[in-house]
């Protein structure tokens, strides 16, 4: 007995044609054109949702590194503040102004060079605000360049007490008198430092206090906080600011070892020239030496401007090549952590 098989189903339209019939290869291409419009709007897709996540939770985000901000967790604070640095749309200056605000007041040196960074990002992005925001961003990148000149003062002075027991211990030895061993061979391997290169080490910080404290002044001077509304107490702080800075910059030029030898010998002279000149004035002289006097003045206020551009020049050569330095050590740049910020709880200047 032989089985019969079952007849064969109606063949459906579009079934089973060969491969080279053409509804075949109209609906291949058709495939072949959902894929790659699928695949080609998957990054904006992508992007979207970042986005709209980081729109999210910006707020939440600013509010937390404000009260690490307040509790003086001024690294955490700039660590969260700077995650808020990467696709900000809303007011991205401020992303850069939190992070590098809490920065230099960390205390800590790359902070405080994260924070020159960060503030001056934050000012080019600024450029459209109001001259109140960009007073703000530029009083706290004075501040951040002033903090920095501290820290090399600070050092620079930590070299001069090494080097002045040095110099005293071998003064002591030659003597022959006893001094200690210690601080002529500080590693215990005979190895004895050397005055000239911890001379050369105590003028080269002073010199970059100086150039820090030289470009603070200077932005200090930037139009910005001129074209803003201040308080008289605030242009008062002002003054006082670019007072400060003067005489801060004077402490580390007299403190440089080739300025410890005496003054110069130039200054005396003028002096006793214009003491000369006055005593044999006459009648007539005085209107005249004031115009003389106002002239000097002009040409010193004009040499001091020339001096303060080519250190603040100086001081951003020698930024870039600290960083070139870290980039080569670590291959990242010092203090540096991505994000944004839409603006949430911005951190003032202080």
């Amino acid at each position: 007995m032989s089985w019969t098989p079952p007849p064969a189903p109606p063949r459906q339209p579009g079934r089973g044609r060969p491969a080279g019939h053409p509804a075949a290869a109209m609906r291949r291409a058709r495939l072949r054109r959902r894929t790659w419009w699928l695949l080609g709007t998957l990054p904006v897709v992508v992007a979207l949702l970042v986005l709209g996540f980081k729109l999210t939770f910006l707020a939440p985000i600013a509010s937390f590194a404000k009260g690490d901000y307040d509790d003086g967790a001024h690294l955490d604070a700039a660590g969260t503040y700077g995650s808020q640095r990467t696709m900000n749309l809303v007011e991205p200056w401020k992303a850069h102004f939190n992070t590098g605000t809490a920065n230099a007041r960390a205390g800590d040196a790359w902070a405080t060079y994260d924070a020159i960074t960060s503030l001056q990002e934050a000012y080019d992005l600024a450029e459209g605000e109001t001259p109140e925001e960009r007073c703000m961003i530029q009083t706290n990148l004075s501040l951040a360049y002033e903090i920095s000149g501290d820290e090399d003062m600070a050092y620079g002075d930590g070299k001069a007490a090494e080097l002045a027991a040095v110099e005293e211990a071998i003064a002591a030895r030659d003597a022959g008198l006893p001094y200690e061993e210690a601080v002529l061979d500080p590693y215990g391997d005979g190895t004895e430092p050397d005055p000239d290169v911890l001379r050369q080490d105590v003028q080269d910080w002073y010199e970059y206090a100086e150039q820090s404290y030289a470009t603070a002044e200077q932005v200090r001077g930037w139009p910005d906080c001129g074209e803003s509304e201040q308080t008289p107490e605030q242009q008062e702080q002002a003054e006082a600011a670019q007072q400060r800075l003067q005489d801060k910059q004077q402490q580390a030029q007299d403190s440089q070892p080739e300025n410890q030898d005496g003054g110069d010998p130039q200054e005396g002279e003028g002096s006793e020239g214009d003491e000369q000149s006055e005593a044999s004035g006459g009648e007539g002289s005085e209107g005249e030496g004031s115009g003389d006097q106002q002239s000097e003045a002009e040409r010193e206020e004009q040499q001091r401007q020339e001096r303060l551009e080519e250190q603040n020049s100086e001081a951003r050569d020698e930024a870039d090549r600290e960083e070139q330095e870290y980039r080569d050590l670590y291959g990242d740049e010092p203090g540096g952590s991505d994000g944004g910020d839409d603006g949430s709880g911005s951190t003032k200047n202080w």
